[in-house]
């Protein structure tokens, strides 16, 4: 993903310390029922636009880098191509979706809108025959394939590391690779964000996608290496400042997992509050698999860390994969410092 305004990314993130990415909550209605979320319902309305553009006026004063459009499924909301629009005007704009009701006609419409990035959700290849796992390759290959063939935006694949997808983990991984699609993992956590998955049989799974996916971002991988180990680490949770969760109510939050703690209107919300909140202790650190607020965290907490983890994962994607895809197209993909708050749930 090409950064539209990079002179202002770096003054907001480097100078002003401002928000990394803020993840807004558009609808909370979603057309599947996967068993681990805890992010949707089958009945609400969408939010209207009108608040939806006031909430994202208010980050775009708070300095937002990236504003990561959630659900439920955004893409159902009827306006979710005027919102991809007004959030672009000052911030990269990303979308994370299950990717059953991409089309001609919606891929056109993000398209014109300026959507910068998005993340499809797979976790196995085929669903189970409970539906506690719905989204799989065999159900949305075809979308992914149109998506690589018309999407001017860039796009990857997040998968959930749990029990379910262990099985056809590595067949999945490599149909993605095939496709040249770039893959986070994310590790099963509960309601607070403390991961809920570990063993030898994990951390095998673990290295394999680090080995031999299209990686977008090697920051967390010895974190959660030592998560499926049963390790703790001692590190300082950068949400309210670096990330911000934006629920359906309006209300800033510090992250998905962490609801009902901050309860903030967000356009109340000014830049002293957020070093407010940055700087609060959390106390949920510990066994956290919340990556996205990992990653904005370690700016601060790892700088050097952070800085090889760039370097690694830029390394990687041009020695594995070249610079174009087989089809003669760019390959989709988004460069690691926008990945430090790319949107990954489970």
């Amino acid at each position: 993903m090409r950064i539209r305004y990079p002179a202002r990314a770096f003054k907001n993130i480097f100078i002003r310390k401002a928000l990394i990415e803020a993840q807004l909550i558009v609808t909370r209605r979603c057309n599947l029922s996967c068993g681990y979320c805890t992010e949707y319902d089958n009945h609400s309305k969408s939010i209207p636009f009108n608040l939806i553009a006031d909430r994202i006026d208010a980050l775009h004063r708070l300095g937002v880098v990236q504003i990561a459009l959630l659900g439920g499924e955004p893409m159902m909301h009827e306006d979710i191509d005027k919102i991809v629009l007004h959030a672009g005007r000052y911030a990269q704009t990303s979308m994370t979706t299950n990717g059953f009701l991409v089309g001609g006609e919606i891929i056109e419409r993000l398209n014109k809108a300026g959507l910068s990035h998005m993340q499809v959700s797979i976790d196995t290849l085929k669903p189970s025959g409970d539906m506690y796992i719905q989204k799989s390759m065999k159900t949305i290959h075809n979308k992914l394939e149109l998506l690589r063939r018309t999407a001017k935006f860039s796009v990857h694949a997040n998968i959930v590391l749990c029990e379910e997808s262990q099985p056809d983990f590595k067949e999945l991984v490599s149909e993605l690779r095939r496709l040249n699609i770039p893959v986070t993992v994310n590790l099963l956590h509960d309601d607070r964000g403390r991961v809920s998955i570990g063993g030898d049989s994990y951390v095998d799974l673990w290295e394999h996608h680090h080995r031999t996916s299209k990686v977008i971002s090697f920051i967390e991988y010895e974190y959660g290496k030592e998560l499926l180990t049963g390790k703790s680490r001692q590190w300082s949770c950068r949400a309210g400042s670096r990330h911000l969760y934006v629920d359906e109510f309006g209300n800033a939050q510090f992250c998905a997992s962490q609801r009902g703690r901050l309860n903030k209107p967000i356009v109340e919300c000014t830049p002293a509050d957020l070093q407010h909140y940055g700087n609060e202790s959390k106390g949920c650190e510990d066994g956290c698999a919340v990556f996205c607020v990992y990653r904005a965290s370690q700016l601060e907490n790892d700088p050097v860390g952070l800085a090889k983890a760039l370097l690694k994962s830029l390394r990687n994607r041009t020695l594995s994969f070249g610079s174009r895809s087989r089809d003669g197209r760019h390959p989709s993909s988004n460069t690691p410092l926008e990945h430090a708050g790319k949107t990954e749930r489970a």
